[in-house]
């Protein structure tokens, strides 16, 4: 009798042993979850009614206006310049890659303004004078030159600044199927990865030989950091691994109504109907 009573009290202590052990764990990764999302932090909300946002690699903020201003903040939100080089065109697209010269593209007058990094103006290329007459996306190249992917006859093109073509990828038809409106150029140094929203994520490398398409669509502007590609898609900050293809969503501190989302340099940016948030994390 003795040894039954034994026998049950020692399965009761183990049951209140084993739940107090779920009990710390499940507490625990409850903690864990908090500290992930509260890892944001908000530096500054900029109030600006903004079209689009880029950054540089030493966090550099660049913020499009709808009414095509330009204005420059460092990463704490600071405001750094504002574009004194009047110019009557709709402003579609900033690369910053280089954080001491901008190229501004100007898609519906198909030309490219350069800036340094005072905003200042250093000059400009017309594309239809060098025969490329239907420019969908632009990018700065690796040699600090251009890439442009040219409607027109569906190539993607490397050029220097002078006009000289020096890379042609041939027909992109030949390798992809569907209507191609290529929106986003990004050279990472090694290889150029072309968007189009409804195609995919077009890999190059630096001689504009087409490798593979990334089959992730309905993304916006994608950037590069190490092997990881991160996309803006829906509102959401995704990455994906270039080297073992899986992907994985980012929790972000404010899911209204995002518009564009970057992260460069431990900062996040949201830019959202009325301001662009900036969090360090």
């Amino acid at each position: 009798m003795n040894k039954v009573i034994s026998y049950w009290l020692s399965v009761i202590g183990y049951r209140i042993i084993f739940m107090l052990f779920f009990f710390s764990i499940s507490s625990f990764q409850t903690t864990n979850n908090k500290q992930q999302t509260s890892n944001f932090q908000l530096i500054k909300s900029i109030s600006i009614d903004a079209k689009d946002i880029q950054t540089d690699r030493i966090g550099n903020l660049y913020i499009i206006t709808k009414s095509n201003q330009l204005y420059k903040y460092d990463s704490k939100g600071n405001l750094l310049g504002t574009l004194n080089y009047k110019y009557l065109g709709n402003i579609n697209f900033i690369d910053a890659s280089n954080p001491f010269e901008l190229y501004v593209f100007y898609k519906e007058l198909n030309e490219i303004l350069f800036l340094d990094n005072n905003l200042a103006y250093r000059g400009e290329i017309l594309l239809n004078d060098y025969g490329i007459s239907q420019s969908s996306a632009i990018a700065r190249s690796f040699d600090n030159g251009i890439w442009v992917f040219d409607n027109g006859d569906l190539q993607l093109k490397r050029m220097s600044k002078n006009g000289a073509a020096l890379q042609m990828s041939g027909n992109i038809k030949q390798f992809v199927n569907g209507n191609l409106q290529p929106n986003f150029i990004y050279d990472n140094n090694d290889q150029v990865f072309v968007n189009d929203s409804n195609v995919g994520i077009l890999v190059f490398n630096v001689f504009a030989n087409f490798i593979k398409t990334i089959p992730i669509k309905h993304c916006s502007t994608i950037k590069i950091i190490e092997d990881d590609l991160f996309y803006n898609q829906s509102g959401k900050l995704m990455k994906y691994n270039l080297k073992t293809f899986t992907q994985s969503e980012f929790q972000l501190p404010d899911t209204t109504y995002i518009q564009q989302i970057s992260i460069e340099k431990e900062r996040l940016f949201l830019l959202k109907p009325n301001s662009v948030d900036i969090y360090s994390y």
